[in-house]
C-alpha cells in the first residue's frame, strides 16, 4: 500500500506598521498550508494563535497571477483585504470595537512565490474617510521543512 505523500510548509512572516512617530514590527513563524488552486492563484492559509491575539481565526491570503492579493480572515472578527497596484479597494474590517468599511492601496507588491515556496512583499495603506489609518508592509517567506 502506497500513501500520498504531503509536503509541509513553513512561514515567516514579518508585519511592520508605520506611524506618525514609529515602527512597529511582529514576526509570525507558523506552519501553513500552501498550494495553487485551479485558477491559478496562489494560496496561503494559517491557523491564528494567542500570539497574534485571534486565536480561532483562519488567515488566508490568495495572490493572483495579476499580483492582486487578497487577505480573509474567517472566525471571531472577519475580514476581507484587497492589496491590489494601481488600485484602492473598499473592503470589510471587522475589530472587538465594530465594523468598518476601509480603503486599501497598494504601495508595492512584489512577488516571488513559486512551486518550491519563495517570498512576497507588499506594502499598503488602510484609510477610513479618506483620513489614514495605518501605513503596513508585509514580508513574507515560504519554505519546505518535510514531508508527512
Amino acid at each position: 500500500m502506497s500513501e500520498e505523500s504531503k509536503t509541509k510548509w513553513a512561514m515567516t512572516l514579518k508585519s511592520i506598521q508605520y506611524d506618525e512617530k514609529e515602527k512597529t514590527e511582529t514576526v509570525l513563524n507558523t506552519e501553513i498550508s500552501y498550494d495553487t488552486d485551479k485558477n491559478g492563484e496562489r494560496v496561503i492559509s494559517y491557523k491564528e494563535s494567542e500570539t497574534t491575539g485571534m486565536e480561532g481565526s483562519v488567515m488566508q491570503l490568495r495572490i493572483s497571477p495579476e499580483n492582486r492579493i487578497s487577505i480573509i480572515r474567517t472566525g471571531t472578527y472577519q475580514t476581507h483585504l484587497i492589496v491590489q497596484p494601481g488600485r484602492k479597494h473598499f473592503c470589510h474590517y471587522e475589530t472587538p470595537f465594530g465594523d468598518f468599511a476601509v480603503g486599501v492601496s497598494a504601495r508595492y507588491v512584489r512577488n516571488k512565490l513559486t512551486d518550491e515556496g519563495g517570498s512576497i512583499r507588499l506594502r499598503y495603506t488602510v484609510d477610513a474617510n479618506s483620513t489614514l489609518l495605518s501605513d503596513n508592509e508585509i514580508w513574507i517567506n515560504i519554505k519546505k521543512y518535510g514531508v508527512e
